[in-house]
């Protein structure tokens, strides 16, 4: 389904089923989400959305995270207006649109599924930010002409997204044809996280929730979690309603470790019918 603000939607499983709007990282698709709309096909109404530049979406020459907002918005308009308010799923870049959407139209979203979503605890100017500043313009050349090196962007794709596909050269030929379009350009996301570009609504998301949150982070957060001002939020805002879980795996959980992240969604989705 293509969207009027650049976006689109793959829709799938029980018309009957649960409302699941699927957000993607940066550098991700539709595709980012497949061992879940595999495996949820029979018991959910699942909308697998893709930005502009990403996928099937509009090819664009650039975007940042203001396009994105809007074409999440429109999404979730989408899916509301078919099958009520969803349950939003989002992964890193998605896991921060996701908290936004549920900040900003409460009424719209029952509930949040986030793995490591990038999000600002502060939700103002931050240093990290300020540095990203810098970065977005030293930083994004090289990565732009890292991105168009057919060797390194095979690379690229083997070390991020292997799990996703079925074998190497689906997996190539997807990656391949998203590079030409949008740079992942992790500075320049950053930045515009920490500082707020025009149309994100830059703040603290989380101190403005209401809805049952899971968040599931990698073995990354070791001892702690990797998020611990998001987590300490979550945790005194929501009580009951927040559930934190951590797996054995990477940042890319959804397709690094899906069964232990299928179960949890499961059980996220309980918890808002």
């Amino acid at each position: 389904m293509r969207l009027a603000s650049g976006g689109a939607l793959h829709v799938s499983g029980s018309a009957d089923g649960p409302p699941v709007l699927l957000l993607h990282g940066v550098g991700g698709a539709a595709w980012s989400w497949a061992p879940q709309a595999q495996a949820l096909e029979r018991e959910a109404r699942l909308y697998r959305w893709e930005a502009r530049g990403h996928g099937l979406a509009a090819r664009v020459g650039d975007a940042g995270l203001g396009d994105y907002f809007v074409d999440a918005n429109e999404a979730l308009a989408v899916v509301q207006s078919e099958s009520g308010p969803p349950l939003v799923a989002g992964h890193s870049m998605g896991g921060l649109l996701a908290l936004a959407l549920a900040a900003e139209r409460p009424a719209d979203v029952a509930g949040l599924f986030l793995i490591e979503p990038v999000y600002a605890p502060d939700g103002g100017r931050h240093a990290a930010g300020l540095l990203a500043g810098v970065a977005r313009f030293a930083v994004s050349p090289l990565v732009r002409s890292l991105q168009r090196d057919g060797v390194a962007g095979r690379a690229l794709a083997r070390s991020f997204f292997r799990a996703a596909f079925e074998d190497d050269d689906a997996m190539e030929r997807a990656w391949l044809e998203q590079r030409t379009q949008v740079p992942v350009e992790y500075p320049k996301m950053m930045y515009e996280a920490f500082e707020g570009p025009t149309g994100f609504p830059n703040r603290a998301f989380a101190r403005e929730l209401s809805q049952p949150v899971t968040l599931l982070e990698g073995s990354v957060a070791r001892q702690r979690p990797r998020f611990p001002e998001l987590n300490a939020t979550l945790a005194q805002r929501l009580g009951s309603r927040f559930t934190y879980v951590r797996i054995d795996g990477g940042h890319y959980l959804q397709l690094d470790r899906p069964e232990p992240v299928n179960a949890a969604l499961r059980e996220a989705l309980r918890s808002v019918r």
